[in-house]
């Protein structure tokens, strides 16, 4: 049953990720990457420490589920643009319209801050959601951990 509570995003650098919000996190990503999609792949890459993490709750109140989370790279971090990566929505999330507002706070975010081009790696499965929202294909559809994928741009 979905809440009424307005989602809350939080922005959160690696220093700031407390023990329990970091297990909840990467809990969070291996229950929807690695089991849901079936996929055994190195979620733990070694570039969660310069990401921007956008984490979704529902509501404020402590102890409030984590619904939705993505990472975000500044220009020059992972490509030459703002990047978003680790996109998703929880299993208590889905429905509520939760890929198109954590998109929107994504770029929102990346918009004020950096002011640049946003590039991701997407999912071929999503490749019109994101065509949706600005994006466009620059390279594919490839192989990425067994899974069809597309590089997208976001034009600035």
């Amino acid at each position: 049953m979905a809440s009424d509570a307005p989602i809350v995003w939080t922005w959160y650098r690696w220093d700031d990720l407390d023990r329990d919000t970091l297990y909840e996190l990467l809990r969070a990503r291996q229950d929807v990457f690695v089991v849901e999609q079936t996929c055994p792949y190195p979620d733990i890459d070694g570039k969660d420490t310069v990401a921007w993490h956008l984490i979704g709750r529902d509501g404020a109140a402590p102890g409030s589920p984590m619904l939705a989370s993505a990472r975000v790279f500044g220009p020059g971090d992972y490509y030459g643009e703002a990047a978003i990566g680790r996109i998703l929505t929880t299993a208590a999330g889905r429905g509520r319209g939760l890929g198109r507002a954590i998109m929107a706070e994504c770029h929102r975010f990346v918009a004020e801050r950096f002011g640049s081009a946003i590039r991701l790696n997407g999912q071929a499965y999503l490749k019109e959601f994101y065509e949706g929202l600005g994006y466009r294909v620059v390279k594919g559809p490839y192989d990425e951990d067994g899974i069809p994928h597309y590089e997208m741009l976001r034009p600035r």
